[in-house]
């Protein structure tokens, strides 16, 4: 896996969209991060009342809490993680285009080794992501939490882990959608076409399947943002706060993982490419 991460390295390394699209994307991902308490200083000092948007921002990004309410905005579907399936996509179709898998299929490589050499990457991508996310916290919470003790600094960190498990998980069906397509245009409009099918699917059929349903459970592991300074319920917010992560919910998105690299390697496998 690491001598196919590396080769993987070397094609990306020299691409000049791949140096684009990830510097995008850590920008937006910064501008995202840190841009909200500055928005909301900015309006605590416009309201006339900075002490209510003080107190906001700090139950916002106080330790422990901070985790998931963070990695609950990063993996929101119709967020900032699309531009990680966009790089995943163009990625994995530029090698159909340039006849880069043949070529490496010639040379003696199989295609499980190309598919072994994507997922490489897909991990390391969302290790990045993961990291980003994880530095922005501690540099947050340090600054907006009370208490900085080993326990609230770190406690709740199973959510960074839920990050991650949803964004490898979304990242395999991009590749997926990839292989199954082959042309980054057809590609993207499949990716884009399909986020606005589920919903109408999910709509339609019983509640008790909207769950299984591929982006739904890939993005149910974090559920819903926290705190745990405020749990008051009145008839006007009669809200549940997700408290933990549920088994059930990361199985069925590793599942769904699991099943996307095997339909991707029988495509592989009986295509001629």
């Amino acid at each position: 896996m690491i001598r196919l991460l590396k080769i993987e390295l070397k094609k990306v390394l020299s691409y000049k969209a791949f140096w684009f699209m990830i510097s995008f994307y850590s920008a937006l991902l910064a501008i995202m991060i840190f841009g909200i308490p500055g928005l909301i200083d900015y309006v605590a000092e416009k309201s006339g009342e900075p002490t209510r948007f003080r107190i906001f921002k700090a139950i916002v990004f106080n330790f422990p809490d901070i985790w998931q309410n963070i990695a609950f905005v990063a993996s929101l579907r119709y967020f900032i993680k699309i531009i990680l399936g966009i790089i995943v996509i163009i990625l994995v179709t530029s090698e159909f285009h340039f006849l880069t898998v043949r070529a490496n299929i010639i040379n003696g490589f199989s295609r499980g080794d190309f598919l072994s050499g994507k997922l490489a990457m897909i991990l390391l991508l969302a290790i990045f992501s993961t990291f980003i996310i994880f530095l922005s916290g501690l540099y947050l919470g340090f600054t907006n939490s009370a208490s900085v003790s080993i326990n609230h600094v770190f406690g709740k960190m199973q959510y960074l882990a839920g990050y991650f498990i949803e964004i490898v998980s979304y990242l395999i069906f991009c590749m997926f959608l990839a292989i199954l397509f082959k042309k980054t245009g057809i590609t993207f409009i499949a990716q884009f076409v399909y986020l606005i099918i589920e919903p109408i699917i999910d709509y339609k059929i019983n509640d008790s399947l909207t769950p299984y349903l591929p982006l739904n459970a890939m993005n149910r592991i974090i559920q819903t943002p926290n705190t745990s300074l405020i749990k008051v319920k009145t008839a006007e917010f009669n809200f549940d706060f997700q408290e933990f992560i549920a088994f059930q919910d990361v199985a069925v998105c590793l599942g769904y993982a699991g099943l996307f690299v095997i339909l991707s390697l029988l495509i592989l496998r009986h295509r001629d490419i």
